[in-house]
């Protein structure tokens, strides 16, 4: 599976203030959605509803979340990476 990063993500990932459980979790769970493995509970993998209606978040430990978009069975775009008031303004 290919992962791409959108414009957005790339400013929000410069930007965002991960620790270092947050950046092991990262790391884990995009391996994961390569694999095309189901992330694990903790995460709260689910799919989202508005302006990111076909996109799916995953929590990364306090308020940080992953926003991303499974094109098809061989690509997901990392879209947005944030705190839920950064993200959800």
């Amino acid at each position: 599976m290919h992962i791409r990063r959108h414009k957005k993500f790339l400013k929000d990932f410069r930007d965002c203030k991960l620790s270092d459980s947050q950046f092991e979790k990262f790391v884990q769970y995009i391996n994961l959605l390569r694999e095309d493995k189901e992330l694990p509970s903790q995460s709260r993998d689910h799919a989202l509803s508005g302006n990111y209606r076909d996109c799916r978040e995953f929590h990364l430990g306090g308020d940080m979340l992953l926003i991303y978009l499974q094109i098809d069975e061989n690509t997901i775009i990392l879209m947005r990476i944030g705190t839920h008031a950064q993200l959800f303004k």
